[in-house]
C-alpha cells in the first residue's frame, strides 16, 4: 500500500444475466435490507424510511402517464422527443405494474443518444427519496442525461435479488426496465450507468456481477458487494463510498444492525476483490484529500477499467455530500458522492 496526503479538505462540487458461479452466494445478500436503518441503545433496530425534507426534488410535471410496455430495444433512426423534467412512470413487468420515477434533462430533444443512470433507494425508503437525496437532476440538466429510479417492492420496499418468496426478481426487472427505457428514449447503451445507496448500494453490486454487459459502471454507496466468479471475464468499473463508523453496515464486515440482520463482509474486502476481478495491481494508493476523506485507487486494470474506493473516516451510513442524516451517523461534505460518481461514470463508457 502507497500512502500520498493532500493538505486542505477536498471541495465539494457538485434480456441477459450471465449464470455465474457468484450468483447464489450473491443472491444471499438479497436477505440484506441494506438500507435506511436505525437502531436503539438496546441493540434492537427497526428500518425506517430516510425523509430529505431540506432537498428539493423537481416537481412532478403535469404530463406524468403510464409509458405503454415495448419490446423493441433500439430504433435504426433516433427520434424520440420527451418532455423535460420529472416524471412518475410505471411499466408492465410480468403483469405487475411496476414504478419507476424519471428525470428527463432541460436539453433533452429526442435526437441525439444520451446517457442513463440508474440509482436506486435504501431499505425503506422510496425512488422519489432517492432522487431528492442523490439529487443528480442539476448534473443531469448540465450534461444531458436521463435519471431512473426504480421503486422497490415489499411493505419496506427494498430491491430483491432473487431469493425472496411473493417478490419479483428486481435483476430481471431492471433490465427489462432498461430495455423498456432504451426503446422509450434516444439512449446511448453504451453509457448506461447504475448507482444506489444502501440496499440499493447492494441492487448496484449485484448488477455489476451479472450485468456488466449492459450496464458500463457502477457506483455503490454505503454497501459493497463481490463474491469470486462475479463478472465473469468482463471487467467492472465500479467506484464506491463507505463510512468507518457507518451504524447499520459495519465498515469492517458483520452482522447489519437492522433489516434481518445479515453478515456481510468488509467493504475494503469487497472493493479489494473487485480490484483482483479487473487485474489491477494488488497494492493500491490512499490519498488523503481531507480530515474525513481518503481515496483508494488500483492501477493496472483490464482496459480502461478503474476500481475507486472512498474511505470517509468517521462516516455514517450516509450520502457523502448529501442532507445530513444525523441518526445514521456523520454525513461528510468534503466530497460530494454525487459528483464524484458522475464524473466517473462519463470516464468509463462501455468496454466493447
Amino acid at each position: 500500500m502507497v500512502v500520498r496526503r493532500l493538505s486542505g479538505p477536498a471541495r465539494v462540487s457538485r434480456h441477459r444475466v450471465a449464470a455465474t458461479a457468484a450468483t447464489a452466494a450473491i443472491a444471499l445478500a438479497g436477505a440484506l435490507l441494506l438500507a435506511s436503518c436505525s437502531h436503539s441503545s438496546s441493540g434492537s433496530s427497526s428500518a425506517t424510511t430516510v425523509s430529505p425534507t431540506s432537498a428539493s426534488v423537481a416537481p412532478l410535471s403535469s404530463t406524468s402517464s403510464t409509458l405503454a410496455p415495448t419490446t423493441s430495444v433500439a430504433a435504426t433512426a433516433c427520434a424520440r422527443p420527451h418532455a423535460a423534467g420529472r416524471f412518475a412512470q410505471t411499466f408492465d413487468f410480468q403483469g405487475v405494474a411496476r414504478s419507476y420515477q424519471l428525470y428527463v434533462p432541460r436539453g433533452y430533444r429526442g435526437t441525439t443518444a444520451v446517457p442513463v443512470v440508474f440509482d436506486f433507494h435504501g431499505y425503506g425508503s422510496n425512488a422519489l427519496q432517492q432522487l431528492a437525496y442523490s439529487n443528480f437532476a442539476p448534473l443531469a440538466d448540465a450534461h444531458d442525461f436521463l435519471v431512473v429510479a426504480p421503486q422497490g417492492q415489499g411493505s419496506s420496499p427494498h430491491f430483491n435479488f432473487g431469493r425472496e418468496p411473493g417478490l419479483q426478481n428486481d435483476v430481471t426487472m431492471t433490465l427489462a426496465l432498461l430495455d423498456h427505457v432504451e426503446a422509450t428514449f434516444c439512449v446511448d447503451t453504451r453509457r448506461v450507468y447504475a448507482t444506489g445507496m444502501s440496499n440499493g448500494g447492494a441492487m448496484t453490486s449485484v448488477l455489476a456481477c451479472l450485468a456488466s454487459d449492459r450496464f458500463a459502471a457502477f457506483g455503490a454507496v454505503a454497501v459493497e458487494l463481490y463474491r469470486a466468479g462475479c463478472g465473469g471475464t468482463r471487467p467492472a468499473s465500479i467506484v464506491a463510498f463507505h463510512g468507518t463508523a457507518d451504524p447499520v453496515v459495519p465498515f469492517t464486515g458483520g452482522t447489519v444492525r437492522c433489516c434481518g440482520g445479515a453478515v456481510v463482509g468488509a467493504a475494503p474486502a469487497a472493493m479489494a476483490g473487485w480490484a483482483a476481478h479487473d487485474h489491477c495491481l494488488q497494492a493500491f494508493v490512499d490519498t488523503r484529500l481531507g480530515s474525513e476523506v481518503r481515496r483508494r485507487a488500483w492501477s493496472g486494470c483490464d482496459g480502461s477499467s478503474s476500481v475507486v474506493f472512498y474511505v470517509i473516516d468517521g462516516g455514517g451510513h450516509t450520502w457523502p455530500g448529501a442532507i445530513p442524516v444525523p441518526r445514521l451517523g456523520l454525513t461528510t461534505s468534503q466530497i460530494s458522492a454525487t459528483d464524484t460518481i458522475w464524473a466517473f461514470f462519463e470516464a468509463h463508457p462501455l468496454q466493447i
